[in-house]
Parts: structure tokens; sequence; C-alpha cells
């Protein structure tokens, strides 16, 4: 299929009204997007994409039988996953799975419009005679999902100011002055975050490269905090603030 071609969406949801929804959305863009069909459950779905080539699976996550997740790993070549849930705590889970974008419901026009000129615009060429997709797309390059008490908060790099380990948690602080205590561990959070962007200092610290104000002896001042750097992440600091 030409890259030009409207991506061919296929609804997978037991709520009629988001197969409502979403199909008045794809109808005001048919330049870029066009409803391929629509499944009630997961079981549905998996006879279908069988039988049907789509460039955009746009799925639920709780749906009885089989869950959307539970559909996602059953799907030896899945196509392009757009994950839609009222539920912010499947984001995690959605983005290991590598999915192309997650949508929060209700889910608000604009937000359907901009997945959907990225998906139009990032598409590879594919083979026409077997409908494959592209690889679905990486997570934002920008932002990091966090847990928090209150659920999973999305963060933009840029707003973090540094982030202190505190046992099987971590304190992030905002450059905001929000504090945000994460349940995570420092090591496991820094996997998740650019190392071009975020240096360890400390043991117990991780500071945002572009938030550093000085470096003063074993003390780095970042959005007027004072942090401690440690002996033996010393010399790394200095490479990287040179």
């Amino acid at each position: 299929m030409p890259d030009s071609a409207p991506l061919r969406c296929l609804l997978v949801d037991d709520e009629p009204l988001a197969h409502t929804v979403l199909r008045a959305y794809l109808d005001r863009l048919p330049a870029l997007a066009r409803w391929a069909g629509s499944c009630h459950g997961a079981v549905e779905a998996l006879q279908l994409l069988r039988a049907t080539p789509v460039d955009v699976l746009f799925l639920d996550v709780d749906m009885p039988e089989l869950t959307g997740l539970e559909l996602l790993r059953a799907l030896p070549h899945p196509p392009a996953v757009v994950l839609c849930t009222a539920h912010a705590q499947h984001a995690l889970d959605a983005f290991d799975l590598g999915v192309a974008d997650y949508l929060l419901k209700p889910i608000r026009f604009e937000r359907f419009v901009k997945t959907i000129n990225r998906l139009h615009d990032g598409r590879a060429s594919t083979s026409g005679a077997t409908g494959s997709a592209p690889p679905p797309a990486e997570p934002p390059a920008d932002s990091v999902f966090l847990k928090t008490d209150a659920g999973t908060e999305r963060v933009r790099f840029a707003e973090l100011l540094y982030i202190e380990g505190y046992g099987n948690f971590v304190k992030c602080r905002l450059a905001s002055g929000r504090v945000l205590l994460v349940a995570e561990t420092l090591k496991n959070l820094q996997s998740q975050l650019p190392a071009s962007r975020f240096l360890r200092i400390h043991k117990s610290y991780l500071v945002n490269i572009a938030q550093v104000e000085r470096l003063s002896g074993n003390v780095l001042l970042a959005g007027n905090h004072e942090l401690p750097v440690g002996a033996t992440y010393r010399q790394d600091v200095l490479r990287h603030l040179r």
C-alpha cells in the first residue's frame, strides 16, 4: 500500500459507544485513515485479523474472555497498536509491549488526530501482498511514565529536576516544585531515562543535566537545590559538565 493511502483501522472494544466515537473520528479524516472493521471482543478480533490486513489496531484493554493486552501478546506479527482505555495504570505494560500510542478515554478528537497523523506520516513502505504493517513506534522520546499512589503519571524529561533514591522508592522533584513518590528503585528508573540527559552523581541521586547550574567541590546546584556528588561519580560528572 502506498504511504499516502489512508490507514486501515480496526476497532476492538466491548463498549458500543467507543465504536461510535472512533468511527465518527475516522469519518472526519478520510485522507488519513479509514474504518476497516469493528470487533466487540478479542477472540472475534483474532479471527478477523487472520483474514483482513489492517495497518492500525485500536484496542481496548478491559474486555471479557481475553483482555486487550492478552490479545496483543497472542499476535505473532501485530499491526501498529493504539491502546484505548480509561485506566492509566496500563500505560507501563502497554509500552513494554511496544504499542504505537496510548489513548485515555474519553478520547479527545485533537488527541486522536495527533495519533493518526504520526502513524500516517511515519508509515514505512509495506508489501502489498501481505498487508503487513511497520513495527510499532517507540514510546514518546520526551517523557516517562511514573507510578505514584495517585496512579500513573506521564512526566516530561524537561520537568524532572532530580531524582533521589529512597529505598524501594524514589522521590522525583519537578521543576515546578512538586515531589512525586514513585514505586521504583533508582537503578530501574535510571534505565528508563536517556543517559544523554540524566546523570548519576551519587549512589542516591540522578540529576537532569540541563538543570545543573553549578558544581562547587562535591556539591552540585540544580534548581537552587544542593546535591551531593559521590567520590566514585565525580570524574564522570566533570566529564559530562565540561
